[in-house]
């Protein structure tokens, strides 16, 4: 069974390279005969890191070529069915469905996060050639809604995000120490750690200085704070601009252009996690680590909104003192509220292989 994934892939974006990791981890589990290729912005890094063949999602022959030669297009997962980055830039990945159609390929949407899409001539596109797909999975209930009001009437099921079946016992915590001290951090074994993964957006100054607060207080109480990059380079940036707010010396900014299995070894050392970066929360929670959401997208409260997780701040309008709280409240969770967290990530796990397991049936 010839496979091909389309998405946001090799643009060092250790979120979306997480997505293709657990989907292609997935896939190998349900569909054992898979041949996996990916279309990427960075193929033959793709190809060496996931072990799949990966051709250029810029190269029109290629991508012709590589569509004329699956058996079934995954569309996902991640955010790429918006226009709020792009106007236009949804039209790349509608195109690429539309293609595999009028060549009578099979496609499916995978675990996709939906919205919003604003522009009208997006939203009619986006329904009429979502409902000659194959299957269509979403990460969460807004994500359908969104699609039913824009117009798509077939089934659409509710998965959760890829990453959330990933097999965390296989993540080595050592690796990320390793990482961490050779990354010059200072990192100190056996000391409360919180970490943070931030990014640029509308308004930083602003919301930075909140972040910047909250660390310093978390620092006073003897905790190591620890900056994060998801996206490299731009997050080391960000990082480092909060660092520099804080009264309080020594927070960490990692330098790492990370692959996900690394990052999510780094995350295992922490004992909290503040996340702007949906996918910091997402592996986090994965991780079973207590989360405190920064929302600058509606993706962000979905997944917490999710998870029951209350702690999720606008970043417009979040207050430092909300941030502390937070922390405090969470550092107070009883054996027997994060018993129940465990269950509940279990069950999440066994959900993030189900489209897996769809893509497994469309032989039929």
């Amino acid at each position: 069974m010839k496979i091909l994934l389309s998405g946001y892939y090799g643009f060092d974006n250790a979120g979306d390279d997480a997505v293709l990791f657990a989907i292609v981890q997935a896939l190998r589990e349900m569909v054992k005969d898979g041949e996996i290729t990916v279309l990427s912005n960075q193929p033959e890094k793709t190809a060496k890191e996931f072990g799949v063949n990966a051709v250029n999602r810029w190269g029109k022959k290629e991508i012709f070529r590589a569509v004329r030669n699956c058996d079934v297009l995954i569309s996902g997962g991640g955010s790429l069915l918006q226009d709020v980055t792009s106007k236009n830039g949804i039209l790349y990945y509608l195109g690429i469905i539309k293609l595999a159609q009028m060549l009578g390929k099979k496609v499916m949407v995978y675990a996709q996060g939906i919205g919003p899409i604003r522009e009208p001539r997006n939203r009619k596109l986006t329904a009429k050639i979502l409902n000659k797909v194959r299957a269509i999975t979403v990460r969460d209930f807004e994500s359908r809604t969104e699609l039913l009001e824009m117009g798509v009437y077939r089934e659409v099921l509710v998965a959760v995000d890829p990453v959330l079946g990933v097999d965390t016992a296989q993540i080595d915590a050592a690796l990320g120490i390793e990482l961490l001290q050779k990354d010059g951090t200072g990192f100190r074994e056996n000391t409360p750690t919180l970490m943070v993964a931030a990014r640029n957006w509308q308004h930083s100054e602003y919301f930075f200085r909140q972040i910047a607060q909250s660390c310093d207080a978390a620092m006073e109480k003897g905790w190591q704070v620890i900056f994060v990059p998801f996206h490299y380079p731009e997050d080391v940036a960000a990082g480092e601009k909060i660092a520099a707010l804080m009264q309080q010396k020594g927070a960490m900014v990692l330098q790492g252009n990370y692959t996900p299995c690394e990052t999510m070894a780094i995350l295992k050392n922490s004992d909290m996690i503040m996340g702007m970066r949906l996918h910091s929360l997402i592996m986090g929670a994965a991780l079973l680590k207590p989360l405190i959401g920064l929302s600058y997208d509606p993706k962000v409260d979905s997944f917490m909104h999710l998870l029951r997780q209350p702690d999720c701040f606008a970043v417009d309008s979040v207050d430092a003192q909300q941030l502390i709280q937070a922390m405090e409240r969470l550092g107070r969770q009883t054996e027997k509220e994060r018993a129940s967290w465990a269950q509940n990530m279990e069950i999440m796990a066994r959900q993030a292989k189900a489209p897996a397991e769809m893509v497994a049936a469309l032989r039929k």
